[in-house]
């Protein structure tokens, strides 16, 4: 796991298919006259190219993972709206099998970095366009891309126990993404909150 499969397959679909189509099952927007799709990302805008599938952005350096990360988004959005119900990564299809990876990936790096720091969390999280929801010490929503939100959470550690965190998917994430590539998903956000480059898996 940890690896986006068949990245060159999708950009073949992108470059097939109708970027109208595409634009509207994501929620994004087609401009004819410049051929190129905008999209939001986190909290940032990207424009991606059709039909090479070039992304550009407003000086933001995006990962390799999360160019490929777009690209699949763009290919596979089938334009449901999330509905605010979760699921841990352990309940998406095939996810028991890869759940330990994603805990000590994407989850034990947040606890260690934050358990102890719960406001630099906070700051982080909102940073990223985080909208808080209750969950933990500290929760929030990431809309990641207009029809997939995640949310983080985190509880802080103390004398007895130390933090942990959690980050769970809306129900509707594995009609957009593969469960392969919402683990690389979850990771790159744990990155981003945590403001470190890791390892390309593409």
């Amino acid at each position: 796991m940890g690896r986006i499969n068949a990245f060159s397959e999708a950009l073949k679909v992108f470059e097939r298919s109708d970027p109208a189509v595409m634009a509207s099952n994501a929620g994004a927007e087609y401009n004819p006259g410049t051929g190129r799709i905008r999209l939001q990302y986190v909290n940032i805008f990207v424009e991606v190219n059709f039909p090479t599938g070039e992304i550009y952005t407003d000086g933001e350096s995006l990962s390799r993972n999360e160019e490929a990360l777009i690209i699949h988004y763009l290919v596979s959005a089938c334009g449901v709206n999330p509905r605010d119900s979760w699921l841990s990564f352990i309940q998406l299809p095939d996810g028991p099998h890869h759940h330990n990876p994603f805990v000590l990936d994407a989850l034990k790096p947040i606890a260690a970095d934050f358990g102890d720091n719960l406001e630099l969390f906070r700051e982080r999280v909102l940073a990223l366009g985080g909208i808080p929801n209750g969950m933990g010490d500290f929760g929030a929503v990431i809309y990641v891309f207009p029809k997939i939100q995640i949310a983080v959470c985190l509880w802080a550690g103390d004398d007895e126990f130390p933090g942990n965190a959690n980050i769970l998917f809306d129900i509707t994430a594995p009609m957009h993404l593969k469960t392969d590539e919402l683990f690389v998903l979850g990771i790159e956000i744990s990155r981003k909150i945590r403001r470190v480059s890791g390892q390309q898996f593409v």
